[in-house]
């Protein structure tokens, strides 16, 4: 009895514990002179990625995990137009709370326009080019809600001009609705660095794709004294589609010497991405000044051969997102599996044909497979623990041995005891893994740019995973803390031998791009290890060839594995 005692009494305190771990952050904002709702103001921490944008009626609810924040940390409310409030977190715990901003006041300044002609010029980027993407939210892997982040670009600008209109060039919009802050920055050092305009200017976006333009004339914005700008946009609320797909997407390319900036809220750090050329530009009445209108068009974006086709990587990334697979409920389910619910969705009949993906992929990687190899299989596509619709409650570090045991409980738990598999880069990893722990469960096998361990890379990309890896580590965010467990595991694993190849039974078809980012020599090596493999490199192709050349990849893996 004393022990059950102790076993419930220390199960409440684990309890308490959690409770006590979070702090609701509730409250209204108003104008303290009108006592009226301020529409949309921003709520957050500095310089953490913690916060949110209350609604149209000036009302936010969040939640805080107190182990990411110090007990005298402050709330920051902000509004264009008010003087901002600093709330102390303690104040937020008696409950739901009233902040009242009040109206700052214009200084208005006389603008005098000397009696001369003006000139129409447009800065910033006018083609519509796509190479890679800048994304605004995704819902997939969702820590957050996203409200508040900002993505902005430097113009050059005359030094006296009056701003006519503002527009963007939209890839990706799978929002019935999605409403922008539109704001103008200050730069110094480079960078944004102080709000220029003293309205809230506001903008909904419901086309699908194309350029968006939106008309400033209301606003008066005359920038005088400054030769570059930051121009951003901010997310503000979204309204869903009955699509299962969230993605919004601006166009970018690389061009060198350009910049795009980003920080998931308002009170954060911007950070800078290079080379990245964001499209948006704005028109200008220009009084005074000599740039020359416009940086770039079409035919002036030249990109070398080998970023071009690298990038295009974001192209196809996109197109799978918007695809159904990974997302198609009709097809999918869930099975409980050692802390983590693993999705899988299946297609066809025959026999079966496990779908293994890589690193930050999921099951719509294969987007250009599945139907195909759905004529001949019943292909069963999976979602890996911590990847795309598969949870991961663990706090154990991930490695291609917890997917290798995952996958094999997840085949058991279909009652599959003999299955084909595809394994496309880490993907690949977990299905030589798997061939070697369980010999007797896979009939044939196709790997494409596996690795033996992290040294069988280019050196260049394992050195720009560990950069990313270290500015992860300074960031306390439940977001950033999953990417850096996805990154470490490229660092540090797998740990496969030469030798232990040798006992994989399977007719195994090792594949690779003629560009992959996997050495040819390490490549050979697995070929070389595994009795009667064969050996397929995918001419003109990268790590990405089943995107890139899909009809030959396709062809070469169902001729194998019909043989």
């Amino acid at each position: 009895m004393k022990h059950i005692l102790s076993t419930v009494l220390f199960a409440l305190f684990i309890c308490f514990a959690s409770i006590a771990q979070t702090i609701r952050i509730e409250g209204e904002v108003l104008d303290s002179k009108t006592r009226q709702p301020i529409p949309y103001p921003t709520i957050g921490v500095k310089g953490k990625s913690i916060g949110t944008v209350a609604d149209e009626k000036g009302l936010f609810n969040f939640k805080i995990n107190e182990t990411t924040i110090v007990s005298d940390e402050s709330i920051i409310v902000s509004s264009i137009g008010y003087k901002s409030e600093v709330i102390s977190l303690e104040k937020f715990k008696e409950g739901k709370i009233v902040i009242d901003l009040t109206p700052t006041i214009k200084e208005l300044e006389t603008v005098i326009i000397q009696p001369k002609k003006s000139k129409r010029k447009i800065f910033g980027r006018t083609g519509s080019s796509t190479f890679m993407t800048a994304n605004m939210f995704t819902e997939r892997n969702l820590i957050d809600d996203n409200l508040g982040k900002e993505q902005a670009r430097i113009v050059d600008v005359d030094k006296e001009c009056l701003i006519r209109d503002f527009s963007m060039y939209v890839v990706l919009n799978h929002f019935k609705s999605v409403k922008f802050r539109l704001n103008f920055y200050s730069v110094k050092n480079g960078e944004p660095y102080q709000l220029i305009n003293d309205d809230d200017i506001l903008f909904d976006v419901s086309q699908k794709s194309g350029w968006v333009k939106v008309d400033l004339r209301k606003y008066d914005l005359f920038i005088k004294e400054h030769d570059k700008i930051a121009v951003a946009i901010q997310w503000i609320k979204s309204i869903k589609t009955d699509s299962t797909s969230r993605a919004f997407n601006v166009s970018v390319i690389p061009t060198p010497l350009q910049s795009m900036f980003f920080r998931n809220k308002s009170h954060l750090v911007w950070e800078k991405i290079s080379p990245a050329n964001l499209a948006f530009n704005i028109t200008v009445d220009s009084f005074k000044g000599s740039k020359k209108d416009g940086q770039l068009t079409d035919k002036d974006e030249h990109i070398n051969g080998n970023i071009k086709s690298y990038l295009q990587i974001s192209k196809f990334q996109e197109e799978a997102r918007s695809s159904e697979y990974g997302n198609n409920r009709s097809a999918g389910r869930y099975i409980a599996i050692n802390n983590s619910n693993i999705y899988f969705e299946t297609y066809g009949s025959g026999e079966p044909l496990l779908l293994l993906h890589g690193n930050s992929q999921s099951i719509s990687a294969f987007y250009k497979q599945i139907a195909e190899f759905a004529k001949y299989f019943r292909v069963i596509a999976v979602d890996t623990r911590a990847h795309g619709n598969s949870s991961d409650t663990s706090t154990q570090m991930l490695s291609y041995d917890v997917f290798a045991n995952d996958m094999k409980q997840f085949l058991d738990s279909l009652h599959i005891t003999h299955t084909n598999i595809l394994g496309w880069s880490d993907g690949g990893n977990t299905a030589l893994i798997m061939a070697m722990k369980y010999p007797l469960l896979i009939k044939r096998m196709v790997v494409m740019g596996a690795v033996l361990s992290p040294s069988g890379v280019e050196q260049a990309l394992l050195d720009s995973i560990k950069s990313n890896s270290e500015k992860l580590k300074n960031n306390t965010d439940k977001k950033s803390e999953y990417q850096l467990r996805i990154l470490s595991m490229l660092l540090n694993e797998p740990h496969i031998y030469a030798d232990d190849l040798k006992s994989i039974k399977a007719r195994v078809l090792v594949m690779a791009g003629e560009r992959d980012m996997v050495k040819p020599l390490h490549t050979q090596e697995i070929k070389n290890n595994i009795k009667d493999s064969k050996l397929f490199i995918v001419p003109d192709a990268s790590h990405y060839a089943p995107t890139e050349v899909p009809g030959l990849f396709n062809k070469v893996v169902i001729d194998f594995l019909r043989k």
